[in-house]
């Protein structure tokens, strides 16, 4: 099993393109047996690199909050954050600081799934986002919210972590002061440890690349673990290998021993 993230990783900087040794690469893998995988922060409406790449197979989206067959064009899995979970988190959350603004990802297949409150403001959500305001966001169930902070990213996940406790999984994929906050239990490796109990495979068959934080828990799991050159320094830190840049086609490098 061959599983990759998207931005940082398997994608250019421009975060748009695939470039073709890294296709190259990873078709060689599926040639050759091997299940591959994307794993992504993204949701399913922003696939659209892997998909122009031809590829078919299945994408664990919104850092494990949803499985998504590509060829079938339908979600497999799901694991949302219900509105009282939401409620809770954003009200403790309230308590010890106001200095937030919210954006939740439904669960869906198109852009309609994105909501935000009016003061959320991301580089490139501009223009993405339906508007509502903080009590409509919390009233269905999200597969992902997504919390817009003034500061760091790092400070804002440790500060949600002490609020959510064990009712949430926080994360970020930026630097920026933006985190992710899923079902408690969801990530990236949890949905592609269920992924492989049903195909069978050992996590010892599996080779893994990712960048950023919201890779933790899925290079944890996997039997090898590739950091990019270009990774934040927590993941650098777990890693089993460290790779070379994202655009420097780091992904193909290591597949390419074998496929």
């Amino acid at each position: 099993m061959v599983v990759s993230d998207l931005d940082g990783t398997l994608l250019d900087h421009s975060g748009a393109t695939i470039s073709q040794r890294n296709i190259d690469a990873l078709r060689r893998a599926e040639e050759a047996g091997a299940r591959v995988v994307i794993a992504t922060g993204r949701p399913v409406w922003w696939l659209g690199p892997v998909i122009e790449a031809g590829f078919t197979g299945t994408a664990v989206c919104m850092n494990g909050a949803v499985v998504y067959d590509i060829a079938a064009g339908e979600i497999i899995a799901s694991s949302p954050l219900t509105p009282l979970t939401m409620q809770n988190f954003v009200a403790a959350l309230s308590e010890q600081t106001d200095e937030f603004a919210l954006a939740v990802e439904r669960l869906g297949v198109n852009i309609q799934a994105c909501i935000a409150e009016e003061e959320y403001e991301h580089p490139w959500a501009f223009g993405y986002f339906q508007r509502a305001d903080r009590a409509i966001l919390l009233a269905d169930p999200a597969a992902k919210l997504l919390v817009r902070g003034t500061g760091d990213s790092r400070s804002l996940a440790t500060a949600a972590r002490d609020t959510g406790k064990d009712t949430v999984h926080i994360t970020y994929s930026t630097d920026d002061g933006l985190i992710e906050v899923a079902a408690a239990g969801v990530n990236k490796g949890s949905a592609l440890a269920e992924l492989a109990g049903r195909w069978g495979i050992d996590p010892s068959q599996v080779v893994a690349f990712g960048d950023m934080p919201n890779d933790l828990e899925m290079l944890h799991w996997a039997g090898h673990g590739v950091a990019m050159a270009n990774a934040h320094p927590d993941l650098i830190a777990i890693a089993d290998e460290v790779g070379a840049d994202h655009h420097e086609d780091g992904v193909a490098l290591v597949l390419e021993r074998w496929f």
